[in-house]
């Protein structure tokens, strides 16, 4: 007879580890509210700012209500603005005469997992004495802090020549100009992890002739002018898994209760991920398989596994997946990940698994 032990489906912990908590800012201070000293003189953000540094020779600032000087908030030596939320924010050029580039890094809480998803997003909004605006931001993360001795862009070049491992920019999303100085806007971009990432790059990769650039026309004898912008809320979060096509994957958390065949909530948790990736990726398609371990008849655990691979394929059509992108199959114990006959193996082999494959709407 079946135990409620071995009837509970057990799955390995493959995909998403106990602490990549799914909201988690993975950024130290990414409000910029703790700094070590109040900001008294420009430049000042290794100096003032905690976690934060340049990692460049440019020379960024650090504003905080606590400033009775030019950098308080909101009025300060480039105009009005409150911070997005607390007390601090930063300030850097991202377009300069001559390159010149103004940077912010930062360590990471943890370093980023291999083949896993993450969203980093920002707010940010356009000094008032400014002479324009631009529509490039970007991102760049690195095995270890770097120290360029430079005051130019950060290109992709300048980043694969250090010595530690750094990834190329990633541009942030945009819709046009960052051309707003009374609100925060909102930027964000989506990268999969190479798994050295340990260090986050913020500011303008780009030269001023690869820069998307638009001059208010205050200085007409210039030939390139000023965009200086103010820095808040930097979040970085763990996202999930990246998912290739026609890879089998063990669904983690998915257990059940003895003969009931119900989701618990960190299985639906993992669920939503894969639904998530689906919605994003319409061009896929899953197929949903069912296993059970060598206890019990052939017959009972071929009716076991499809139950609980119908449950899966189910929950996924609830939350909004198209019949037509879902497919399942019990299997019973006829594909085995261990064939030993230990306990180990026999949790090991209670799973759900599923593989994405290209969909074709025949519509």
């Amino acid at each position: 007879m079946r135990t409620l032990r071995n009837d509970i489906l057990m799955l390995l912990p493959f995909l998403i580890l106990a602490h990549a908590v799914l909201g988690q800012n993975l950024v130290h201070n990414g409000g910029f509210e703790d700094f070590v000293e109040c900001p008294v003189k420009m430049s000042n953000l290794n100096r003032d700012a905690e976690y934060w540094n340049a990692p460049t020779l440019g020379t960024t600032d650090y504003f905080n209500e606590c400033s009775k000087t030019k950098l308080g908030i909101p009025m300060n030596f480039k105009g009005k603005q409150e911070a997005f939320e607390g007390k601090g924010y930063v300030g850097l050029y991202l377009f300069a005469p001559k390159d010149y580039r103004e940077y912010i890094q930062v360590a990471l809480t943890e370093t980023l997992k291999k083949g896993h998803r993450y969203k980093l997003s920002l707010s940010l909004s356009l000094a008032e004495k400014s002479d324009g605006a631009v529509m490039s931001m970007g991102a760049a993360f690195s095995e270890h802090p770097l120290s360029v001795h430079t005051k130019r862009q950060l290109s992709n070049t300048v980043l694969a020549s250090q010595s530690i491992k750094t990834t190329q920019s990633i541009s942030f999303s945009t819709k046009g100009l960052y051309d707003d100085k009374t609100n925060w806007m909102e930027v964000s971009l989506e990268i999969a992890a190479e798994g050295f990432e340990k260090n986050l790059i913020l500011g303008n990769f780009k030269s001023n002739g690869g820069t998307g650039y638009v001059d208010f026309g205050k200085n007409p004898a210039k030939t390139e002018g000023y965009s200086y912008y103010y820095v808040d809320n930097v979040e970085l979060s763990y996202i999930g898994p990246v998912y290739k096509p026609d890879q089998s994957y063990v669904l983690n958390h998915v257990n059940f209760d003895f003969d009931r065949f119900s989701l618990q909530p960190k299985a639906k948790a993992s669920l939503k991920d894969v639904y998530d990736y689906l919605k994003k990726n319409p061009n896929l398609k899953v197929f949903i398989s069912g296993h059970t371990d060598d206890q019990g008849s052939d017959e009972y655990n071929d009716v076991l596994s499809r139950q609980r691979a119908n449950t899966v394929a189910k929950y996924l059509i609830r939350l909004g997946l198209p019949k037509n992108r879902i497919s399942s199959k019990g299997y019973g114990n006829k594909k085995p990940l261990d064939s030993t006959l230990s306990e180990k193996a026999r949790k090991k082999n209670r799973r759900v698994e599923f593989v994405m494959t290209k969909f074709v709407d025949d519509e």
